[in-house]
Formats: C-alpha cells, sequence, structure tokens
C-alpha cells in the first residue's frame, strides 16, 4: 500500500481503478459425500502425508545436528574428563546421549541419571536424578525450522478444509514426538561397574513422561500456529476465527520480548565466562538463557535460587536467595539493561500503534478508546506467565530409596533450582500498560516520524488505515490485521476482499482488497472454471484455473471507496471505515510527525537524561556496592590494621578493653609488628535485613587466620549509601611467660608483666618479645609470636609463648663466689648446726660433742637456672625474698666438710670426734637492685 501523491491518509487518487483480489487455486469439490470419507480420502493423498512429515523430519535433524554440536562442546571440557577418570563412567554412553537428552530438555523435556545399587549384604539402593531446563539455542532453533517450514508447506499445498488441516498438524505432532521418543530409548547409555563384589548399573537418558508430554505440546502448538501462518484462511483453518484477534497484541509482545532479549543475550555472551567463571564451551547452552534472565532482571523482576534437603551426603542447608536489580549482589553494570529496556519499548509502542486503529479516523469522539486496553497488558502477562513456567527455570531433583539414604550418608529426596519470582511475570503487565498509554498518545507521531521502524517489525499486521501511510504493499498471507476481515454471512468463510468485491457489486467500492486479503466466494472471477461456493467445513472453494495474479501492490481503492469492516465503537453507522480521501472528522486531524529539529533536540536531551539517569543509578549502585558494602566495611578494617593503625581500627569497631590492658592497642605496638595482615579475601556478605554476616581470610606472616565478622546497618549516608557499622571482634590475647622478669619489651615498646607474664588483647600481627634493657646478669633471645582474631574455641589447647631469660656466666660466677663465701662464714662457726648454712652434723650433736671446728674439703659446684634451660620451675617463685626476679640454684657437684671436736665416753673419759658431712647448696639467685642476692636453704644434715 503506497502512498500516492496529493492523496490523503488511506486515499486515492480519482479515477483509478480497483484491480480484481488474487484468487487462490480452487481445490476439487469431494466426490464422497460424508464427511468422514472426505477427511479419509485426504489423510490418504501423498501431499498431506509429505506436508506433515517434511517439516517434523527437518526440525528433528536441524536439532539433532545443533545438539551433537553443543553435547560436543560440553563434554570436551576438562571437567568432564575429570569426572570420567574419578567416577570411572564410561564416558562415550554419555557423550552418545547428551545430544538427544539436550533435544528432549530444548522441547521443554527432562534428563535423568538413574542408579541401582547391588552391594552384597548392604542390600539394594536405587535413586534417580532428574534435571529440567531448556537450552534456548537449540529450542528456538528446532521450533523456528518446524514453524517455518510447516508454514511454507501451508502456503505451498493448503488444506482443503479444517479436517485435513487438523489432520496434518496430528501427523506431524504424533510422528515427531514419537520418532523423538525411540531416538531417546536407542541412544540412552546403560552400562554397569562392578567393584569389591558388588555392582552398580546406570543409565542416562530423557526417557521420562515429562520428555514426551511436554515436546508433544511443545510441537502440537508450534504446528497449529505455523498451519493459521500459512494457509489462506488464516485461524479459520482451524475453525477458529476468533484467534485472529490475538495476533497484534501478541505481536507487540513478542516483539518487546525478541528486541530485549537478543540485546541481553549478545551481552550475556560476555557475562557468562567472565562473571560465572565458567568454561566458554557453554556459551551456546546459556547464553539465551542467561540473556533471558537478565531481561527479566531489568524489567524490575527477579530470580531466585534454591535447595533444600540433602545430595550426597552434603547438606544444602535449605537455603533461598532471591536477586533483583536493587539487590546488592547485582553488579551496577545491569542497570545499563535499562538501554534495551527503552528501546524494546520504543519499538513495542510503534507495533502497537500501527495495529489499531488510528483515533482521526473515527467520527466524533470515541468515548471507548480505552475499551481494548486492556489485551497487550493481558498478553504480556500470558506470555511472560508461560516463559516464567518453561523457559527460565532451572530444576534439579534428586530422590532415592531409604537403602540409598543409608548406604550414601544422608541421600534421600532433594531439590535445587534457579527460576523467576512468583510475581515478576505481573510486572510485565505494568509495561504492557506502559506501552499501550504510549501509543495511545505519542504513538502516531512516532510512527509517522520513524515509519520505517514501525513497518519493518510491524509487518502484514498493520491496520488497513495505517497501510497509505507506511507504504505497505498488499499482504500476501493470512497473517492480517483482524479489522481486514468483513463480516460473514452464516455458514460462509468470507474473506476481506470477498467482502470488497460484494461491496463493490452494490456500489461500495472494492475496498477490502486494499489490505490485500485472500479471496472470498462472494464474488466470481471472470475466467474462472466454476461458479465459487462453499464446502462443507465452512472453507471457501475458489475458481481452480483462470486465476489472475496478486494485484499490483502500487494500486489501491479509489477515491470515495469505503473500508468494509465490523463495526467499531463510535465509528460510522454502517460500521464502515471513514471515506478514503475524504477529509477527516470534524476537531480531528492525522498526526503529524515530529519536526526533525525539534525531534533531534528532544531525543539528544532525553537521549543524554536516560544515561545520566543510568550512569547516576549505576555509580550509586557501584558506591554502594564497592564502597558502602558490608564487605567494604570489613575490608576498610583490614586496611587501617594493615597500615598499623590501631587507633584507626578502634574508631571503626572499638573493643571491650579496659583502659589498663590496652597496651597492646597502640599505633606504637601495632605499626612496629613484623608482620601485620595482608593477603586479605573477603568474602560476599551474608545480609538478613539490617544484620549483615562477611567472612574474611588474612595471612600473617605466613599462617591462615579466617574469622566472621558481625555488621548492622545504621541508616544512610549522603541519602543514597548504606552506612554499614562493624561490630567490635573478639580480640586474640597475647600470653607470653617471662619468667624472672618484670617487664618486657613488645615491639620495642616497654610493658610491665604480672607474675613474670602477661596476657592482654592484641590486633592480628607478629610480635617480637624480648628484655626490657640490657644486662650483664642476664641475656634471653627475642621470641616471636603471632595473633589472629579470636574464635570460638582458639584458647583450647593453646600454649603460651615463653621469654626464657637465662643467668649469664657473670651472674653464675658471681652466685659461687657469694656460695662459698657463705659456705666459709658457716665453717667458722662452733655448733654442730650452723644456721643458714647448707650443712650440718647429727652425729656431732647425738655424741654431745665440743670443742667442734668446721673444716671445708671441697666446695659444691652451684648451678643457676633450670638446667634444662627452660628458666624456673614455678612461676609463683619467680620473685625473690626481696621482690627481685629470681632463678633457682642447685648444685652441679656436692660439696665435702669435715668436723673434728671432743666427747665424753662411757667411761668419763675424754675422746676425740670426727665427721664427714657431704652437702649441697639449694635456694634461690635474686636481682636486687642490679645486684645478686642468694638465698640458701638451709640443711644441716648435709641431705
Amino acid at each position: 500500500m503506497g502512498s500516492q501523491p496529493g492523496g490523503h491518509l488511506g486515499g486515492q487518487p480519482q479515477g483509478v481503478p480497483y484491480p480484481q483480489p488474487p484468487q487462490q487455486p480452487q481445490y476439487p469439490q469431494p466426490q464422497m459425500s460424508p464427511s468422514a470419507a472426505k477427511y479419509l480420502s485426504a489423510f490418504g493423498q501423498g501431499s498431506t502425508w509429505r506436508s506433515a512429515l517434511i517439516p517434523a523430519g527437518l526440525a528433528l535433524l536441524v536439532g539433532i545436528i545443533v545438539s551433537i554440536i553443543v553435547a560436543a562442546l560440553l563434554t570436551s571440557m576438562g571437567d568432564f574428563t575429570d569426572l570420567a577418570e574419578e567416577t570411572g563412567f564410561n564416558t562415550d554412553g554419555i557423550s552418545y546421549a547428551l545430544p538427544f537428552v539436550l533435544l528432549a530438555m530444548s522441547l521443554f523435556g527432562s534428563g535423568v541419571f538413574r542408579f541401582n545399587v547391588q552391594a552384597g549384604d548392604m542390600g539394594q539402593a536405587t535413586g534417580s536424578f532428574f534435571a529440567s531446563g531448556a537450552p534456548l539455542l537449540i529450542t528456538i532453533i528446532v521450533i523456528g525450522v518446524l514453524w517455518w517450514f510447516t508454514k511454507r508447506s501451508e502456503l505451498k499445498s493448503p488444506s482443503p478444509n479444517r479436517g485435513v488441516t487438523w489432520i496434518r498438524i496430528g501427523i506431524t505432532t504424533l510422528s515427531m514426538a514419537l520418532v523423538l521418543l525411540l531416538l531417546q530409548l536407542i541412544f540412552a547409555a546403560r552400562f554397569s561397574i562392578t567393584e569389591s563384589g558388588g555392582m552398580i548399573d546406570l543409565e542416562f537418558s530423557a526417557v521420562t513422561v515429562r520428555s514426551f508430554f511436554l515436546p508433544l505440546l511443545a510441537v502440537f502448538i508450534t504446528s497449529i500456529c505455523a498451519r493459521i501462518a500459512g494457509h489462506f484462511k488464516g485461524s479459520e483453518a482451524i475453525g477458529a476465527p476468533f484467534l485472529r484477534w490475538l495476533v497484534p497484541p501478541i505481536l507487540v509482545t513478542w516483539t518487546h520480548l525478541i528486541v530485549a532479549t537478543l540485546a541481553l543475550s549478545v551481552v550475556a555472551i560476555f557475562i557468562i565466562p567472565l562473571s560465572f567463571d565458567m568454561p566458554w564451551q557453554t556459551i551456546p547452552a546459556l547464553f539465551i538463557n542467561v540473556g533471558l534472565i537478565l531481561t527479566l532482571l531489568v524489567h524490575l523482576g527477579g530470580v531466585s535460587a534454591s535447595a533444600q534437603g540433602d545430595m550426597m551426603g552434603y547438606d544444602s542447608g535449605g537455603f533461598s536467595e532471591s536477586l533483583t536489580i536493587f539487590s546488592r549482589e547485582a553488579p551496577g553494570q545491569l542497570w545499563i539493561g535499562l538501554l534495551a529496556v527503552v528501546a524494546a519499548i520504543l519499538v513495542a509502542t510503534l507495533v502497537a500503534t500501527v495495529t489499531r486503529r488510528p483515533y482521526w479516523t473515527i467520527p466524533g469522539e470515541d468515548k471507548q478508546q480505552w475499551a481494548t486496553a486492556w489485551k497487550i497488558p493481558l498478553a504480556f502477562c500470558a506470555i511472560w506467565g508461560l516463559l516464567s513456567v518453561l523457559a527460565v527455570p532451572l530444576r534439579i531433583h534428586l530422590e532415592g530409596s531409604a537403602a540409598a539414604a543409608s548406604m550414601f550418608d544422608g541421600f534421600g529426596t532433594a531439590r535445587a533450582g534457579v527460576g523467576p519470582l512468583a510475581w515478576s511475570f505481573l510486572l510485565f503487565a505494568l509495561w504492557g500498560v506502559v506501552i499501550e498509554v504510549l501509543s495511545r498518545t505519542l504513538g502516531p507521531r512516532l510512527v509517522l516520524t520513524i515509519p520505517a521502524i514501525a513497518k519493518f517489525f510491524a509487518g502484514r499486521a498493520v491496520h488497513p488505515h495505517w497501510g497509505q501511510a507506511l507504504g505497505m504493499s498488499e499482504p500476501r498471507h493470512p497473517l492480517i490485521h483482524p479489522d481486514a476481515v468483513a463480516g460473514r454471512g452464516p455458514g460462509v468463510g468470507m474473506t476481506a476482499a470477498g467482502a470488497g468485491a460484494a461491496a463493490g457489486a452494490a456500489g461500495a467500492g472494492a475496498a477490502g482488497a486494499a489490505f490485500g486479503a485472500q479471496p472470498g466466494p462472494s464474488a466470481p472471477t471472470p475466467g474462472s472454471a466454476a461458479t465459487p461456493g462453499t464446502d462443507s467445513a465452512g472453507y471457501a472453494n475458489v475458481p481452480q484455473s483462470g486465476a489472475p495474479t496478486h494485484a499490483d501492490p502500487g494500486s489501491y481503492p479509489s477515491s470515495g471507496a469505503t473500508y468494509p469492516m465490523p463495526a467499531h465503537p463510535g465509528g460510522s453507522p454502517n460500521g464502515a471505515y471513514a471515506v478514503a480521501g475524504s477529509p477527516p472528522p470534524p476537531g480531528t486531524a492525522p498526526a503529524q510527525p515530529f519536526n526533525k529539529k525539534k525531534a533531534t533536540l528532544v531525543g539528544v536531551i532525553s537521549g543524554s537524561a536516560v544515561l545520566a539517569i543510568i550512569a547516576a543509578l549505576i555509580v550509586v549502585t557501584q558506591v554502594n556496592g564497592n564502597t558502602f558494602s558490608p564487605e567494604a566495611a570489613v575490608e576498610k578494617y583490614f586496611s587501617e590494621l594493615s597500615d598499623g593503625d590501631a587507633e584507626g581500627a578502634l574508631k571503626m569497631a572499638d573493643v571491650d578493653v579496659p583502659s589498663e590492658q590496652r597496651q597492646l592497642l597502640t599505633n606504637d605496638v601495632l605499626s612496629a609488628a613484623k608482620a601485620l595482615p595482608k593477603d586479605v579475601t573477603v568474602e560476599d556478605a551474608e545480609i538478613n535485613g539490617n544484620s549483615a554476616t562477611v567472612t574474611a581470610t588474612y595471612d600473617v606472616g605466613g599462617s591462615k587466620g579466617t574469622t566472621n565478622f558481625s555488621l548492622h546497618k545504621a541508616g544512610k549516608k549522603a541519602l543514597f549509601f548504606d552506612d554499614w557499622r562493624l561490630q567490635a571482634p573478639e580480640l586474640f590475647y597475647l600470653s607470653v611467660e617471662t619468667p624472672g622478669l618484670n617487664k618486657v619489651k613488645i615491639n620495642g615498646i616497654d610493658i610491665e608483666t604480672s607474675q613474670s607474664g602477661l596476657a592482654l588483647p592484641a590486633f592480628p600481627g607478629m610480635y617480637t618479645i624480648g628484655l626490657s634493657e640490657e644486662t650483664d646478669l642476664v641475656s634471653a633471645d627475642e621470641i616471636e609470636t603471632r595473633a589472629f582474631f579470636a574464635e570460638e574455641g582458639d584458647s583450647e589447647g593453646y600454649e603460651p609463648a615463653l621469654l626464657a631469660a637465662q643467668p649469664t656466666d657473670a651472674f653464675r660466677t658471681e652466685v659461687n663466689k657469694q656460695v662459698k663465701t657463705l659456705i666459709d662464714s658457716c665453717a667458722k662457726k662452733t655448733v654442730a648446726q650452723p644456721d643458714g648454712c647448707p650443712f650440718g652434723s647429727y652425729s656431732a650433736e647425738s655424741y654431745d660433742a665440743t670443742n667442734l671446728k668446721w673444716s671445708i674439703s671441697s666446695y659444691p659446684t652451684a648451678t643457676v637456672g633450670d638446667p634444662s634451660g627452660e628458666g624456673y620451675f614455678d612461676p609463683e617463685e619467680s620473685t625473690g625474698p626481696n621482690g627481685g626476679p629470681a632463678w633457682p640454684i642447685s648444685t652441679e657437684s656436692t660439696g665435702e666438710a669435715f668436723l673434728t671436736g671432743k666427747y665424753d665416753s662411757y667411761f668419763d673419759e675424754s675422746e676425740t670426734f670426727d665427721d664427714t658431712v657431704t652437702f649441697s647448696v639449694d635456694g634461690t639467685a635474686e636481682i636486687v637492685d642490679g645486684k645478686v642476692v642468694i638465698n640458701i636453704e638451709g640443711d644441716p644434715y648435709g641431705f
């Protein structure tokens, strides 16, 4: 329907004759009167079988080829080979079966992995692993090939009646479904594994109830749609003429869906290997599925991932998580997908506009112009609801017998999957409302501004009144606008062209052919071989021969012709559209295209505003996710610790520690640590309302630590950003034993000890502990000890570090010198038991000897500290009597003392007495005011 010079919208220059409508070949009248005999005759015709079987065979062939390619890519992954090596499965059998499993799943079937374990005395266990989820690339190819070739077959050889149409549909459906089932049975992978006296029978196939009935339904619906699209009677070919009224809203919905999903599927090609850490071989099987999910998300819908039950001993925990474009986990780049939404809405608005009658062609006020506004929202809701059930979900179902549950340690019924949130499809009804409103307001001007886009996407479903404006030629297939079909008499199948011919005979002109519908039975064609009539099925019998070819696409009804259409609310009394070429009704005027300069300016400004808004949303989302997220708060906390900024860490999360125990929580101590936390890995937060838990792993001097941090949301910062506050983590108590020392240096800072040891809270790091000051009497090697954040159970079995301060040689020499001096002073005493001395004589005391005199035969050798070099024996004795740090004194070699004297014998005679005593020295040596002071335990009997 090209535009004519000087003509009004839908008009035609005066005097141009309207060509005769094209005729279709006439089918021979059936020879048998009973309708059943006629259908049986048609059933036996070769054309019927060819028309039904060839599309199904081609669809199966192409589907198998594509499935083999996808399966070959999947089985070439290293993970598949590793799994085969670990389990011992026959990967060749799985490789042969996988294409047919994918083919069945592409038609919304399911795959199954069954096993039967016979383990001798342990009994028999059975189980099955079901998976469903359509690989949409294969789905589109199989359904598309079936639709295309079925349609072409129907165009080439139309069904002569409704019964034959349904026979062809039935043959296509049953043959394709049965052959697919047969292929699944033949190419199922079945094999056995025998080991340790047991046997495992395995089967991998698509032989399930779902894999028969859902593909059967998919093929059935596709065949119906294709037969309607290919037959010149359209939906009347199956006896459902009302279906043509579904074409405009469904076309709008599918146009929107295809534009948005196609754009985001291209994006998904790059997202899959980068964002999901998946091998590139999975891209063909998943990229359209991911594109569809992205389309769902950018339209403000959501998806959920859930799991319930145990799978082969791995407890799923029964988790359920949801993701929307507003979720913190959603990448900020997802907001760019709103550009695809804008583009899809623009295109869908154009299509919705040109598939309805323009408002300016209706005389007077159309009081019911919004009466049909529910159609597009309802189509959006229905189609997305169907996709939500069939195309989006991915489900895994695992079930087994009680014996399997026992044998595999918890294996039982389990479910996991990904699917749309239940309310998502309802949101698309709102998007349908947006498109409906735009198409009734800005739509006409947009169409006339960019008519080529509207013409391309709307195809032949353009309303007749838009035909000339868009330069549309006559349609040559039945998917035309329903308003182009005139009313029918009872039992007569009449197309628009037929009605137009009848109207022309009545003086109204041959307007119905303006939209190029197929010829009907009302007006015979000159030169035809027979007079048109109707058959018992309600189809028009069109003449077989002598039919003229299609009318010239450039020819249109003459001025003054009317478009005979069903009565429209608010329309003309006779139900016809306004006269083509006549001026518009009073008070109305055809829409005008936007001024190009203004449209460009408005487009640039609007586009810039949209980009600015999207950029702002992306920036807010990215900043909120990277700078103000729970993970960011934990990362910042570790950044403060890694910089040695203890005060900054305490500002972020103060700890519940008394001030007198904060000696190690200072910048001086922390910054001087030999190692601070590094290589920090922060996992994704688990958010529950205003609370969050973040797990972080970090390295301290080559040792790993893992800590769970708790955070709470305190509100917003700068109106847009979340304020996550870190709760104070529990600190590790750095415990060190310091025998004999009242003060030590930790990371170069003097710290006083308590009872020759310390236990103070510390931030994660490697701490160096040594003597507080250098001295000639005591030496100690510096020790290093690590501190981590405390976790429950960390203190169990923990051994505190030991700073073993040892006496020097000078200390030991001084101790032996003082021991010798003490022994010499004791030898000057004239009693059997000298006080404070390490020796004494029991014999002298029993003989009541007098004139006693001690002499030292040999001096003992004393050692200071534990001979093993581990410091002192008892921490409570590490302080001497004078309050100084003390070390034990022990005897390395004993000494010997000789005692002489007189005693009275039994006969009162004076006798000489002598006794040799072996003795040792024990006690402590302490440092008091920088000097050595010994304390010897008296042992007057030399024991």
